[in-house]
């Protein structure tokens, strides 16, 4: 599979999810998801969006280091995975150039609020299935596309 293509695919349906959900490890192993609402990914893929600093997905990112987020694409029967290294920054620039009036209702505090801060990930894997644009390796229907990311940038791998 063509990683190029697959990568402007996956950055495509990424645009087009207004939400999506963002799964860490909680402290006993298992997966805490929750629906989130990310900025569009840097040209880095990076990805941010707005949290509180009292969340467990703070601690959990803090502890674990990691993180993934899922976006369902259901126009297009398709969904796209981010998984990678993730951290909590506190930028009030960042904050405050992003700010817009809806943050207000969760964030009452304004971008000053040292509680208000941003998850970030840091992708270094990115899973891609899609039935309208038959990116469905094998096993068909049951495998996603991967493409990791190393030194030398993306490659797709076979697992």
């Amino acid at each position: 599979m063509d990683t190029k293509h697959l990568l402007l695919l996956a950055r495509r349906l990424v645009g087009e999810v207004k939400f999506c959900v963002a799964a860490t490890q909680g402290e006993g192993g298992d997966a805490n998801a929750r629906v989130v609402q990310p900025r569009p990914p840097g040209e880095d893929w990076a990805v941010d969006f707005i949290t509180n600093r009292r969340c467990r997905k703070v601690r959990e990112i803090e502890r674990a280091g990691r993180m993934t987020l899922l976006y369902q694409h259901d126009a297009d029967h398709s969904y796209v995975c981010l998984v990678g290294y993730a951290e909590i920054v506190d930028d009030r620039d960042l904050k405050r150039a992003s700010w817009t009036d809806a943050h207000y209702r969760w964030n009452p505090g304004g971008p000053e609020d040292p509680s208000t801060v941003y998850a970030r990930l840091r992708p270094d894997r990115i899973e891609l299935w899609s039935a309208a644009h038959d990116v469905m390796p094998e096993p068909t229907g049951y495998s996603a596309a991967v493409l990791i990311r190393d030194d030398s940038g993306w490659r797709y791998s076979a697992t």
